[in-house]
């Protein structure tokens, strides 16, 4: 009885993991990174707090907040459609998993693994929920098109052809990422107001 061959991963199953790789990667390196912080890094963290024991967990600026949001989604957007994307947009996701990790892990050596946690998923957990799942998609979807056109001899086609569902798809998750800025702007203040009590 001969063996049962294997069926090939597809291009979607390849460029997920990729970015998902580079995305634990990313918070492998912030966490290892947060952990070796030293005093300066720990007086930062002291100075961003102790203002909020005292006053409040103001709104932050819906501006800072859309811009942080929609930053790494557009970008891997846009290199999709790039043979550099190839590289860059592992690396954009690389970027955004460090940073999240770097601050969540700061809290917690600070504050505690508990209190510390408690902070950070209160700051931008729920709009993680949003936002990570656009990224990873609109960041997997963007590695197949730019993979596309470094193997294709009529990249312009390519191109075009990829235009119309990206766009689609980009839009689908703009709404996901409208939803997670608003979240951070208005709920996530009153829950961090919460968790700062502990602190």
């Amino acid at each position: 009885m001969e063996p049962k061959k294997r069926k090939p991963l597809s291009a979607y199953s390849i460029a997920l993991g990729v970015i998902a790789l580079a995305f634990l990667a990313g918070l492998t390196l912030g966490s290892l990174l947060s952990i070796k912080g030293g005093e300066a890094a720990d007086g930062a963290i002291a100075g961003y707090l102790s203002p909020l024991t005292q006053n409040g967990v103001p709104r932050p600026d819906a501006v800072r907040v859309t811009l942080n949001t929609f930053f790494f989604p557009a970008l891997c957007f846009a290199l999709g459609f790039a043979i550099p994307g190839v590289a860059l947009i592992p690396l954009a996701v690389l970027t955004r998993g460090f940073l999240i990790a770097y601050s969540a892990s700061s809290f917690a050596r600070v504050f505690g693994a508990v209190d510390g946690t408690i902070f950070s998923l209160s700051l931008f957990g729920i709009p993680l929920l949003l936002s990570l799942p656009c990224l990873l998609w609109i960041g997997t979807h963007g590695l197949m098109n730019s993979t596309a056109l470094l193997g294709s001899a009529h990249r312009k086609i390519g191109v075009s052809l990829h235009m119309k569902t990206g766009l689609i798809r980009f839009g689908i998750a703009l709404c996901a990422l409208a939803v997670s800025a608003a979240v951070e702007i208005f709920l996530c203040p009153i829950l961090a107001a919460i968790a700062v009590q502990r602190l």
